[in-house]
């Protein structure tokens, strides 16, 4: 067999008949994409989640009809497509059983099922619209590979279990037809349907890729590449034509939309470079994401993460005491709480929680069984609406003047709090939310306008 491209494609590339017809036009142009992994079509998503989350039967019926409406508008543009419109009719009364279940007692197994409807759907009628182009293309349900665990909304999967089940089941189809499948879904021990988190598509392509042993994964979205920062907030901001994994991962880490955050894991591991481009502009170039580039600039991007929470953690219990911090994880985990940034002093603890975005629903992790169990140890202060802005760069740590160069130009600016030196590749800021994008726009003028 040749080598094998995973190639995965955003919901806006598969928004409509002709963004579908361009996406399918990328892949047909190379002979080595063997499996294309899709999001749902742009939009259906988060009518579902609007659906899991419960309301009356009239915004209900009013929802289902736009998803209804979204898909059929493709299908529309095909002849004879009454197979897949009866099997998206299933779905949608599949769709209508379970939202009218969240109405009555919501849970997080039931919103991965609703949600999950969007990638099967999407799938669906982008095979039928290559069977209309004569292609060979095979519907492929990525559950019966992409095992995960329990954890719904934010599933973890089992790589191992992955890497076995595509030998067996995925693999051998290879030779004959091109596998379309959904991206961020899976399922877990006993058949439930689970979801990887939002933007979790990326995160199946580069597990896929790793587990059929790819050359590429290729990530086509609506923006041409990995920028310097976000263009919608710095017009003047640059393509990046090659980065390195780290300064990748950590740029997706900390708020760059371009990628998942965990999709370079996979690719890290097996040294799989990663391709991201436009699917509206094919031929305008795009990043490769590869191990090692030539000669890395110093300062390389800066990235923005909204909606940060701070807790300041204050008892003198900390003082010359062991075990503390601790019993601060130890609630932590236990709540599924992971950590940003964080500082101590002798008498208090500040960190930074990323408390909005990370489950399906994006229902805030901040509870108060939570803060109560912190009280319980110590006072605690809660700060919200701040933001974090990270410059990511390279060997930051043994460069010189780093901090004058950085901080001298934000004199304007309350900064928070600043996390340097654990990492030779970021600086960390933390800022009030309503001063985080002049904070981008002052530090992308002085460190890659100049």
């Amino acid at each position: 067999m040749s080598q094998i491209v995973v190639a995965k494609f955003g919901g806006t590339s598969v928004a409509d008949s002709v963004a579908m017809n361009n996406s399918a036009d990328i892949v047909l142009s190379n002979p080595d994409v063997k499996v294309v992994v899709l999001s749902a079509s742009a939009g259906v998503t988060n009518l579902l989640v609007a659906l899991a989350e419960g309301c009356n039967p009239d915004v209900r019926y009013e929802k289902i009809e736009q998803i209804r409406q979204i898909q059929y508008r493709i299908l529309d543009t095909l002849p004879d497509s009454n197979v897949v419109r009866e099997e998206i009719d299933r779905m949608l009364e599949n769709i209508t059983t379970l939202s009218e279940a969240s109405s009555l007692a919501s849970s997080l197994a039931l919103t991965d099922e609703l949600v999950s409807y969007g990638e099967l759907m999407s799938t669906l009628v982008f095979v039928e619209l290559l069977r209309n182009r004569n292609v060979d293309a095979e519907w492929f349900d990525v559950r019966n590979i992409m095992k995960t665990n329990d954890r719904f909304g934010r599933a973890e999967p089992d790589v191992k279990a992955l890497g076995e089940l595509c030998e067996q089941h995925l693999q051998p189809r290879l030779a004959n037809t091109l596998i379309i499948t959904q991206g961020f879904i899976g399922s877990e021990a006993q058949g439930r349907t689970t979801t990887l988190g939002r933007g979790g598509s990326d995160y199946t392509a580069a597990l896929l890729g790793e587990a059929l042993k790819a050359v590429r994964v290729d990530i086509w979205t609506d923006v041409p590449g990995i920028y310097t920062t976000d263009p919608r907030v710095v017009p003047k901001a640059q393509r990046i034509d090659e980065i390195g994994f780290e300064e990748a991962a950590e740029m997706a880490t900390f708020g760059a939309k371009i990628l998942h955050p965990a999709t370079l894991i996979p690719a890290v591991r097996k040294g799989i470079p990663v391709f991201v481009g436009s699917s509206k502009e094919p031929t305008a170039g795009g990043t490769l994401v590869c191990k090692k580039t030539t000669n890395p600039p110093l300062f390389r991007a800066l990235a923005l993460r909204r909606k940060q929470t701070l807790l300041t953690l204050h008892s003198l219990n900390m003082l010359h005491a062991r075990g503390f911090l601790a019993e601060i994880f130890n609630i932590l985990a236990s709540h599924n709480i992971s950590v940003d940034v964080i500082t101590t002093s002798e008498v208090s603890i500040a960190l930074t929680l990323d408390t909005i975005g990370s489950s399906t629903s994006g229902a805030s992790l901040l509870t108060n069984a939570l803060l109560t169990e912190l009280s319980a140890l110590c006072r605690v202060e809660v700060e919200e609406n701040l933001a974090l802005v990270a410059l990511i760069g390279n060997k930051l740590i043994k460069a010189r003047g780093v901090g004058k160069e950085v901080l001298g130009v934000l004199e304007p600016f309350n900064i928070r709090m600043i996390s340097y030196g654990a990492s030779s590749h970021n600086l960390c800021l933390l800022v009030p939310g309503d001063d985080a994008e002049h904070v981008i726009k002052t530090l992308h003028h002085n460190l890659f306008e100049q």
